[in-house]
């Protein structure tokens, strides 16, 4: 019995036990880690890391098998054993590309690696960023249920006392009505908050998978925002970080361009068999590339790489000014709201809290009608609603800056 009422206890505990809350932070290192997306990014980055040896290597042998000087005509045509100059040959072909497009090809790989690890990093922050606000966005979605589930108690609570001071002639029907009509839009709002719940429940399902059904842990994440750090660490965006990846990948095919006007040359070593009563030849053969039109042909080929090369520095010099602006546009928006997020808290809200409260009391009193209490309600409600809002653009606003332009996350 005591092994029993054992088991059922560790039954019973188990998932209490091994059910944990999800934080912020944790919701950011999975979606960093896991999903297709990163995955496919890293088998990407893998296979062009595999790619960099076999790169600069030599193409593979040829085995040459021919037959020289078979008759064609007269009366030994097609015979291998008539004619003195008929043979049977096999032998062995290199191509030897030259020296400089092997190293050419050796920096292309290398190229594509960095641009396949600039790919992943790029992937992982916009990974990070989708998931910080999934988590977000669920966060204050349920903030704003729990409100609304808070004043449809009391809206019904309302709605049952105007129902009994209509029944015992104290009051009138419009009190009556307007309190179940309050009380009924409440309960739409509530419905709207909670599909707002299951909605971006779903989105941080995308980014990091089954992990998102775990239940939130208490309390919004908190950032410290320094412009000027944020500014210093500007040039350390992926996105910049890819585009000096692109150009390497542009430099790379320059080279590989200005490798052509160099001659590839090959060779070939064979042995022929001639009639048992002729001796075998043994030939040796070097073919070498005669690059004679490069005016028309690699050089065309040089300038469109130099071309690249430049459409590479152009746009990474658009994206800078573009993260420039964006940088300073979220700076001046983050001091705004947190100047609106304080008024909100500070003043707007305490004073609709008490004009609320003085009108419930009045209420209960009976001097002041249901309209007064509804409209007093309906008007905390806003300013809480309105709090919550603006502490979630806040929020959502510095874990932009920070996700992007800061070191390390939160």
């Amino acid at each position: 019995m005591r092994i029993a009422w054992a088991l059922a206890c560790a039954v019973s505990l188990a998932p209490a036990a091994y059910a944990q809350d999800l934080s912020f932070g944790d919701a950011l290192e999975r979606a960093a880690s896991d999903g297709p997306t990163i995955t496919a990014r890293t088998a990407a980055l893998e296979a062009a890391r595999r790619s960099i040896g076999p790169a600069g290597a030599l193409p593979d042998p040829e085995l040459v098998l021919a037959l020289d000087n078979v008759p064609a005509t007269g009366p030994d045509r097609y015979r291998l054993g008539r004619d003195e100059m008929t043979m049977q040959r096999i032998g062995v072909m290199q191509e030897m590309p030259s020296f400089a497009e092997l190293g050419a090809r050796r920096a292309m790989a290398r190229a594509e690696a960095d641009r396949a690890g600039a790919g992943l990093e790029v992937g992982r922050l916009e990974a990070r960023l989708g998931a910080a606000q999934a988590w977000i966005g669920l966060y204050y979605a349920q903030q704003r249920v729990m409100l609304i589930e808070r004043l449809q108690r009391e809206a019904q609570a309302s709605a049952v006392a105007a129902r009994g001071r209509l029944a015992s002639g104290a009051g009138g029907v419009d009190a009556a009505i307007a309190a179940e009509v309050e009380a009924a839009r409440l309960e739409d709002r509530a419905a709207e908050a909670g599909a707002a719940v299951v909605a971006m429940r779903a989105e941080l399902r995308r980014w990091i998978g089954a992990g998102a059904d775990a239940p939130l842990s208490a309390g919004a994440p908190v950032f410290e925002i320094d412009a000027e750090m944020l500014r210093h660490h500007l040039a350390r965006h992926p996105a910049l970080a890819a585009y000096d990846a692109e150009g390497e990948v542009a430099q790379a095919g320059l080279a590989m361009a200005r490798a052509e006007r160099w001659p590839d040359w090959s060779w070939e070593v064979s042995y022929g068999r001639r009639d048992p009563a002729l001796e075998d030849m043994a030939s040796v053969e070097v073919r070498l590339g005669l690059p004679l039109f490069q005016a028309w042909r690699q050089g065309p080929i040089v300038e469109a790489r130099r071309a690249d090369l430049a459409r590479v520095g152009a746009e990474r010099e658009a994206t800078l000014r573009e993260h420039q602006a964006m940088l300073e546009a979220g700076l001046a928006q983050h001091a705004a709201l947190s100047s609106s997020v304080a008024r909100a808290r500070d003043v707007r809200l305490p004073l609709s809290r008490q004009r609320a409260e003085a009108a419930a009391g009045a209420f209960a009193a009976g001097n002041s009608d249901a309209g007064a209490l509804i409209a007093a309600r309906r008007d905390a409600l806003e300013a809480e609603l309105e709090l919550i809002d603006l502490e979630e653009r806040l929020a959502l606003t510095a874990a932009g800056l920070t996700l992007q332009y800061a070191e390390t996350a939160p």
